[in-house]
C-alpha cells in the first residue's frame, strides 16, 4: 500500500533532498577514492585488496537481512540516521593513513553503514510507494544525485590541481563528510512510521522470476563493478593520464547520467534493452582508444547506456514489488550488489594488471547478461513469454539442483576428512603408546 498523497509527496522530494547532498558527499569521498588509493601507490591488486575486503561483510549482512528481515521493520528512522551519520564520519579518519591495512579497515567499516543505508532507503521507497511512484523517484534520486555529484567531482577536480600531495585528500574528504551530514538532516525529515511493522511475505510467489532477474542483475553488476576498479589505474599507470583527468571523467559520466536518467526514467522496460546491449562496446572503446583524454567522451557513452541497463534491474523489482514485498526486494537488491562487488573484487586481485583479460572478461560478462535478460525474463525477453517462463524455470531448478548437490558433496567431503583426521589421529596415538612401551620394557 503507498501513502497518503500530501505524505507520498513530501516523503518524495524529502527522498529527493537525501539523494541530492548524497551525490556531493559521494563524489568527494568514494568517487575520489580509486586516485587516493593510487595516489599512494596502490596499483590493481591493492585496489582490488581494499574492495574485497569491504566486499565480505555487506554480503553476509545482505544475506542475514534477506533471512531474517524483522532487523528492518523496527525503529526504522532510527537505525537509518545512525547509520547515515555513521558512514559520513568514517571519511574525517580516512586521509590520516596510508597504511593499506587500516585504509581497507576503514572502507570496510564505511561500506558495511552504506550496505544497511541502502537497504533501509530501498525498504523506504519499495515499501511506502507504488511501481510507478518508484520509477519516478528512482529517475529524481538519479538526477538530482548526478547533478550535485557535477558540482563535487568539479570542485575535487579542482582541489586535486591547485592543491599540494601531502594535504588534498585531508581537504577534500573533510569537505565531502561535512555535505554528507546534509544528507543526513533530510532523513530527520522524513516520516517513516508506516515501515513499523511491516507485513513480511510467508513464501515466494514465482520464485524462477527473482531467480532469473537477480542473476541476469548480478551478472551486469559485476561486468559494471569491474570496469570500474580497473579503468582507474588502466588510464593512469598503462596510458599515464593524469590524476585530474580520471575525476574529469567522472564528472563528464555524471553529466550523462544527469540526461540518462531523464531520458530512461519513464521508458518502456523493453526500451530499457537498448542499454543493455550497447553496454557492450564501452570496454571495447576503452580497450582500443589509447589517448587519455579520449575517454572523457567513452565516460558520458558509458555512463548514458549504463544508466539504462542499471534502471531495466530496479524496474523489474519495482515491477515484482506486489507480490513479492518490500522487505524482501530491498534486501535482495542489496545483496545482488553486493555479490556482484565481491566477486568484482576477486576478480580485479586475480587478474592484476592484466588489462587485456579483464576487457575480455568484461565484455564476456555484459554478453552473458544481455543473454539472460532477453531469454529468462518474461517482462523483457525476444522470445515468446511461455518459452521464456520454461527457460526461467530450467534456470531456476538446474541451480537449485546444483546447490543440492553442492551441498550433498561438501558434506559427504566434510565427514570424508573427519574420518580421515579421526583414523590419522587414532594410529598416532597407537604408534606413541607402542614407543612408550618399548622405551619402558627396554
Amino acid at each position: 500500500m503507498g501513502l497518503k498523497a500530501p505524505s507520498a509527496f513530501g516523503l518524495k522530494w524529502f527522498l529527493v533532498a537525501e539523494s541530492f547532498f548524497a551525490g556531493a558527499y559521494i563524489a568527494l569521498t568514494r568517487g575520489l577514492f580509486l586516485i587516493f588509493l593510487v595516489s599512494i601507490g596502490q596499483d590493481v591488486k591493492g585496489i582490488s585488496l581494499v574492495v574485497l575486503l569491504s566486499s565480505f561483510l555487506p554480503v553476509i549482512i545482505g544475506f542475514m537481512l534477506y533471512r531474517s528481515p524483522r532487523f528492518l521493520v523496527r525503529k526504522v528512522k532510527l537505525k537509518l540516521s545512525i547509520f547515515h551519520l555513521s558512514e559520513r564520519l568514517v571519511w574525517f579518519f580516512m586521509p590520516l593513513t596510508t597504511n593499506l591495512l587500516i585504509i581497507s579497515l576503514l572502507y570496510s567499516l564505511c561500506i558495511v553503514f552504506s550496505s544497511f543505508i541502502s537497504t533501509f532507503l530501498t525498504f523506504t521507497i519499495y515499501g511506502l510507494l507504488k511501481e510507478e511512484e518508484i520509477k519516478e523517484v528512482t529517475s529524481k534520486r538519479t538526477a538530482a544525485s548526478n547533478i550535485s555529484s557535477i558540482i563535487g567531482f568539479a570542485l575535487g577536480t579542482l582541489l586535486l590541481a591547485i592543491l599540494g600531495e601531502t594535504e588534498k585528500f585531508l581537504y577534500i574528504f573533510l569537505l565531502g563528510a561535512l555535505i554528507g551530514i546534509l544528507s543526513t538532516i533530510s532523513v530527520l525529515f522524513m516520516n517513516l512510521s508506516r515501515l513499523e511493522g511491516a507485513e513480511l511475505p510467508k513464501g515466494v510467489k514465482e520464485p524462477e522470476k527473482i531467480f532469473s532477474v537477480s542473476t541476469f542483475f548480478i551478472v551486469f553488476l559485476l561486468a559494471g563493478n569491474l570496469l570500474s576498479i580497473i579503468w582507474t589505474p588502466y588510464l593512469m599507470t598503462e596510458l599515464n593520464g593524469p590524476e585530474f583527468l580520471v575525476a574529469s571523467l567522472s564528472l563528464a559520466g555524471t553529466v550523462s547520467s544527469i540526461a540518462a536518467s531523464l531520458f530512461w526514467g519513464k521508458r518502456s522496460l523493453k526500451s530499457l534493452r537498448v542499454g543493455l546491449i550497447l553496454n557492450i562496446l564501452s570496454p571495447i572503446l576503452i580497450l582500443f582508444i589509447r589517448i587519455p583524454y579520449y575517454h572523457v567522451g567513452i565516460s558520458i557513452y558509458n555512463s548514458f547506456v549504463y544508466t539504462a541497463a542499471n534502471f531495466l534491474g530496479l524496474f523489474l523489482f519495482a515491477r515484482y514489488n506486489e507480490w513479492f514485498g518490500a522487505v524482501k526486494s530491498s534486501t535482495l537488491i542489496i545483496v545482488v550488489g553486493n555479490i556482484a562487488q565481491l566477486i568484482a573484487a576477486i576478480s580485479g586481485l586475480t587478474l592484476g594488471a592484466n588489462y587485456l583479460l579483464s576487457f575480455v572478461l568484461i565484455i564476456a560478462l555484459y554478453c552473458g547478461a544481455l543473454a539472460l535478460a532477453i531469454l529468462t525474463v518474461p517482462e523483457i525477453a525476444v522470445v515468446p513469454e511461455p518459452l521464456a517462463r520454461t527457460y526461467s524455470l530450467v534456470l531456476y531448478r538446474s541451480s537449485l539442483f546444483g546447490y543440492r548437490v553442492a551441498i550433498e558433496i561438501s558434506k559427504e567431503t566434510i565427514l570424508t576428512i573427519f574420518r580421515i583426521i579421526t583414523l590419522t589421529v587414532v594410529f598416532t596415538a597407537l604408534y606413541l603408546i607402542y614407543r612408550i612401551l618399548w622405551a619402558l620394557i627396554m
